[in-house]
């Protein structure tokens, strides 16, 4: 078992580097389409934007590269930003095209006078696992840092949910893909754990 760790400009990858280092799992960066051959896993790191994060992957000439691995059954986790690229698009990046793996789309979170939805999501807050036909356990309590929000996904996709005042898609799955809108490589023994849940996903 070998990780790819996806390396741009905008992303984090360094945390999650160093989450792998203490499980103790080898990993490799991905800086290009030679970096993508014999991986089992690969992690696309958040801390972007959607347009930035998308546009980085095209400099990279990744875009093509991460189509094959899907396809061939190599698993893969998108975080934060990186789960919200695997859907179509984004009003965070207007006239951007996500990877179009998810059939959602990405929304701003806006402040609503009939609940306690704030427009930006940050800190501590629970997953709640969602029964579905996928095998992967999503629940624990997870660090978020965001202000856009998965919307209107495919319930058999949606492995996980959480209240930020009112109750939004936090981790989507389907196959060999997984994707968690918060930061398990900041979320200390739970971000472990999911992390670990990932890395032995078999297919």
């Amino acid at each position: 078992m070998f990780t790819g760790v996806v390396k741009t400009a905008s992303s984090n990858y360094r945390s999650i580097c160093r989450a792998l280092e203490f499980l103790k799992s080898p990993y490799a960066l991905v800086e290009g389409k030679s970096d993508m051959r014999n991986l089992s896993h690969i992690i696309i790191p958040g801390v972007s934007k959607f347009g930035t994060l998308m546009k980085d992957l095209e400099v990279l000439g990744l875009i093509k590269s991460l189509n094959s691995a899907r396809n061939s059954g190599t698993a893969i986790l998108g975080l934060c930003a990186g789960m919200q690229i695997m859907g179509k698009k984004s009003e965070e990046s207007p006239g951007v095209t996500g990877l179009g793996w998810f059939d959602f789309e990405v929304v701003k979170i806006k402040n609503s006078s009939t609940d306690k939805a704030r427009s930006f999501h940050t800190g501590w807050n629970d997953v709640e696992a969602k029964e579905s036909s996928q095998k992967f356990e999503s629940e624990g309590c997870f660090y978020f840092n965001h202000s856009y929000y998965v919307k209107d996904c495919n319930p058999s996709q949606i492995l996980g949910l959480t209240d930020n005042g009112s109750s939004f898609v936090s981790v989507v799955g389907e196959g060999n893909l997984v994707g968690a809108q918060f930061h398990p490589e900041k979320s200390q023994s739970d971000g472990l754990q999911f992390i670990s849940r990932f890395l032995e996903l078999k297919l």
